[in-house]
């Protein structure tokens, strides 16, 4: 086999024709996909948060965990909401550990159970004098829906229930208290993923196999609405001295894979890792964003917008719909028995 490459032919071999040449295209993809899905440059901010609390959901592993050693390293008080107690003592610990910031806790939450999300709201209402940058960034991935395919407690899509609809009531519960502090911020992680919706989304609540609003459901319409959450906080809190935004991290090779264990033989789970790990990133680069925009002094300027890779990033188009981020608010708002 002969191949012209920059006016030059060369004579391929069998072995270079159906292997080497093959391997090198495919590296060269993944290298691509990398550069254009994957990296991140770190945040540069040096700003200290002396005197300011943070809340993490999510805290106590992958991109929470990571958001919460740099919230920490820069003086806050952080307050991780986690599932497990026992993963959260040992998180806390670490991170202790790690910064010498011994302001560091948890409180038990579920956000795919609204009571637990009221409870969880409650204590930190009770315990907690301020806050100043709720970063909702606890979450779980199509693969957990494989596993454990029962709707939430309230009968919502597990998914939808756990990504969108338990974070948007805990930012509403902890409204006031975010009031209360000068310049207090709300950040919600979302994901590229909500760019592959192409119809605005379908508000019907009839009740379909034992899961109410049934067409609210799956990741990337959870993440839209992270999305869409965000813009319309930042319109319904215009004045009040309150910045929502969102963000994708990336492609990070977290635990939000990890249910995909069971799901899979363990030759393949390890290709499906080994192929992530080389074209995403770590949990410390998936959390620059989030770091960038909770920190750096070029956000400020910034409401209700959508951020990738520490910079503004393009939103699908159908967050842009006013109506629609007005029409999920108050369908989240009923879902949520707040009106």
């Amino acid at each position: 086999m002969e191949l012209e490459f920059l006016g030059v032919t060369l004579a391929l071999c069998p072995f270079l024709t159906f292997v080497f040449l093959p391997l090198i295209i495919l590296l060269l993809l993944l290298y691509v996909f990398r550069e254009v899905l994957g990296s991140c440059p770190p945040c540069q901010s040096n700003r200290r948060l002396d005197g300011k609390t943070v809340i993490v959901t999510g805290g106590n592993a992958g991109i929470g965990k990571e958001t919460a050693i740099d919230m920490a390293r820069r003086g806050a008080r952080v307050i991780l909401g986690c599932r497990s107690a026992e993963r959260a003592q040992e998180a806390v610990r670490d991170i202790i550990a790690k910064t010498g910031n011994s302001n560091v806790v948890f409180y038990i939450v579920d956000l795919a159970d609204l009571d637990s999300v009221r409870q969880f709201a409650a204590t930190v209402l009770k315990k907690e004098s301020r806050l100043d940058i709720l970063i909702n960034n606890a979450g779980i991935d199509k693969s957990a829906a494989l596993i454990a395919e029962n709707p939430t407690k309230q009968g919502f899509d597990l998914i939808f229930g756990t990504n969108y609809l338990g974070p948007f009531l805990l930012t509403h519960l902890l409204l006031d208290l975010l009031r209360s502090s000068p310049h207090s911020q709300i950040i919600n992680v979302s994901s590229h993923m909500h760019w592959f919706l192409f119809r605005q989304l379908n508000f019907s609540s009839e009740t379909k196999n034992g899961v109410r609003y049934p067409y609210l459901r799956g990741y990337e319409i959870s993440k839209l609405g992270n999305v869409m959450h965000a813009r319309e906080l930042a319109k319904q809190l215009q004045g009040t001295g309150i910045r929502a935004n969102s963000v994708h991290p990336g492609l990070v090779e977290t635990e939000i894979w990890a249910p995909l264990k069971k799901k899979y033989p363990g030759w393949l789970y390890n290709i499906f890792t080994a192929i992530r790990r080389l074209v995403g990133l770590n949990s410390t680069e998936g959390a620059q964003t989030t770091i960038y925009v909770a920190v750096d002094e070029g956000a400020k300027e910034y409401n209700g917008r959508y951020f990738s890779k520490c910079t503004i990033s393009k939103e699908n188009r159908l967050a842009l719909d006013d109506n629609a981020c007005a029409l999920l608010w108050d369908h989240s708002m009923k879902m949520c028995g707040l009106k």
